[in-house]
């Protein structure tokens, strides 16, 4: 990786810039770190990438954000390790995710999750993942024990990680990128659960996982959309009791993401608002 750094900085409402943050890490640039946090009341998103921006792709950003996109070289310096090693740890139910060299304190039962400092496919920062956790603790404090598990898109593999860590089930995490699947194996190593989770480059739903056993828990944290668009496969491969978190979709995008899996013969079971998105626990008519 070539030691030169382009920061690109842009301003905008926090479901803009999430949405924005979510298609420069899909995107072919050479993005290698993203970081989205409020500064004196204002939403703000910095891109590292490792080349220089063209500005057809400045352009796009500021189009999509609607303010002004500032673009500089940053000085020789591992940018993308100094940014992570300052991100505050974040709890989500029983489940908290760290990017520091060592894990805080914690208190008693949690599940320390270290994501270490490197190429940026998603910390745990996002409140679509921490809303994935935090309805995966709401399953597991029904006592309920999924067996497999599928990550749908699983970025970094936190998700995954998390349910390596606290189910005995065997655990399967696909991404279309082969890089994230290159990271997330090894955050799983670094969580000491690579042995339990089986990572595949996958685009969707393909043949690997319509030939699997069907899945207890399936996780879909990816963009309404897709999620749409992928309604029956996705559905096609949960187990009659099995259980569906649905994230990647913004407070008015609900109702159309729940109907399409709805037809599917799926109910909600619950739901939760962080931020600007909401995350769905969905199961089939005849669960139990």
């Amino acid at each position: 990786m070539s030691n030169e750094v382009w920061q690109t900085t842009l301003h905008g409402s926090q479901a803009t810039l999430e949405q924005l943050e979510d298609w420069v890490e899909q995107d072919d640039f050479e993005v290698v770190s993203t970081s989205l946090f409020v500064e004196n009341k204002q939403w703000k998103l910095e891109i590292a990438s490792q080349s220089e921006p063209s500005k057809t792709w400045l352009t796009e950003l500021r189009d999509a954000c609607g303010g002004e996109v500032k673009c500089t070289q940053l000085p020789d310096k591992n940018w993308v390790l100094e940014s992570q090693r300052f991100l505050a740890p974040v709890e989500a139910g029983r489940f908290v995710i760290y990017a520091s060299e060592a894990p805080p304190a914690l208190p008693e039962h949690s599940i320390a999750i270290g994501i270490p400092a490197g190429m940026a496919f998603g910390t745990g920062h996002h409140g679509t993942t921490s809303g994935c956790l935090r309805l995966f603790d709401q399953l597991l404090n029904e006592s309920v024990q999924p067996d497999p598990i599928l990550d749908l898109g699983t970025g970094a593999g936190i998700l995954a990680i998390a349910a390596a860590k606290t189910c005995l089930g065997s655990v399967v995490a696909t991404d279309i990128d082969a890089v994230a699947i290159e990271v997330a194996n090894q955050n799983a190593a670094a969580n000491l659960v690579a042995d339990r989770i089986r990572f595949w480059v996958a685009d969707g739903v393909n043949h690997q996982l319509q030939a699997s056993s069907l899945f207890g828990l399936i996780f879909a944290n990816i963009l309404a959309a897709p999620l749409i668009e992928m309604s029956k496969d996705i559905s096609s491969l949960l187990a009659p009791k099995g259980q569906l978190i649905l994230a990647g979709l913004l407070h008015e995008q609900t109702d159309e993401v729940c109907a399409a899996f709805q037809t599917q013969g799926l109910k909600m079971v619950s739901s939760l608002e962080v931020g600007d998105w909401t995350i769905l626990r969905m199961q089939p008519y005849a669960a139990r």
